[in-house]
């Protein structure tokens, strides 16, 4: 009889990183581009971390509220439930949220959880995520940007050794 060892956790992070399907943006009133919705990357994480009995605890670090807007920032606790010793800390996310009334945090730290996951896990969102490819100025600035080479080659040519 072969006793089979449990996966560590690395393994379990792995199988999910390239198991997780690709998360749908959607539209929303009132916003003129697609979102990423909480709702859609929790349905997605949520199935892989039951199935393969991972746990994550997210925390927040620190907090601010200046007028509408706060700020917080978190990191989270992933827990190996079959072997609960085997455990790590990721982060730090960033997460705001503006709101007149009293929902800014938990919008800040959705936002930040969010984040948190679609990174670790390295979820794909299509074209409209907040990237190049949602900013035009990058492309026209990427056309006149120097290589590394160039820049270090200009900058070494003025020192003198």
């Amino acid at each position: 009889m072969t006793i089979e060892k449990p996966m560590s956790l690395v393994e379990k992070l792995h199988l999910i990183t390239h198991s997780l399907e690709g998360i749908q943006q959607g539209k929303t009133n009132g916003v003129p581009y697609k979102i990423t919705s909480w709702n859609e990357v929790n349905d997605k994480v949520k199935v892989q971390l039951n199935e393969l009995r991972v746990l994550i605890i997210p925390r927040v670090l620190e907090h601010t509220k200046e007028g509408n807007l706060t700020l917080v920032k978190m990191n989270a606790e992933i827990i190996n439930v079959d072997i609960p010793d085997d455990r790590m800390v990721v982060g730090d996310y960033a997460g705001h949220g503006i709101d007149q009334s009293d929902k800014g945090f938990g919008k800040a730290c959705s936002y930040a959880y969010k984040y948190l996951l679609m990174k670790l896990f390295m979820t794909s969102i299509g074209t409209e995520e907040d990237s190049e490819f949602s900013n035009p100025q990058t492309k026209a600035t990427k056309k006149t940007k120097q290589s590394t080479a160039e820049m270090l080659d200009d900058n070494i040519g003025g020192l003198e050794l």
